[in-house]
């Protein structure tokens, strides 16, 4: 059941990725690529550790773009191969993160001239934090549609 102010803390953006939806899917699975790719412009990427399988976790050392050092980490919970990704995403020294662990899903559909990429992004803490991460998932799916468009 959803109710009107968990809709109001969650995200969904969807979009056309002129890629077939292997490269798209192996872009977010494969450790090697996400280095490359993730996260917004003009966030610098310290470390990036993916394990990428059902129960393996993940953790994105970053400096922000207002010069903050920060870490988000989580876990895989599904991978269906060309299909879906759905990972958990929680802030580390983030008060509002504290007691909240937060859902990230990204479904890949096959589109004529490419791959339909729909995130939703559920439980976010407050409405900031859900401006703020569509701001970023957006930045970064421009990075990921420059990656597989190479």
């Amino acid at each position: 059941m959803t109710t009107k102010g968990s809709e109001k803390l969650s995200l969904e953006i969807k979009r056309l990725i002129k890629a077939p939806r292997d490269r798209v899917y192996a872009a977010w699975t494969d450790p090697a690529q996400l280095k490359q790719w993730f996260g917004p412009e003009n966030v610098q990427t310290h470390d990036f550790i993916a394990e990428v399988r059902v129960g393996g976790k993940f953790r994105w050392d970053l400096t922000s773009s207002e010069g903050e050092r920060m870490a988000v980490g989580g876990e895989y919970h599904e991978l269906r191969p060309g299909r879906k990704i759905v990972f958990t995403w929680q802030w580390e020294d983030d008060e509002a993160w504290e007691n909240n662990v937060s859902i990230v899903t990204v479904e890949l559909t096959d589109r004529d001239d490419g791959t339909e990429l729909r995130l939703t992004h559920e439980r976010l803490p407050n409405e900031a934090s859900r401006d703020g991460h569509t701001r970023g998932w957006n930045s970064a799916l421009d990075k990921l549609e420059k990656f597989v468009s190479k």
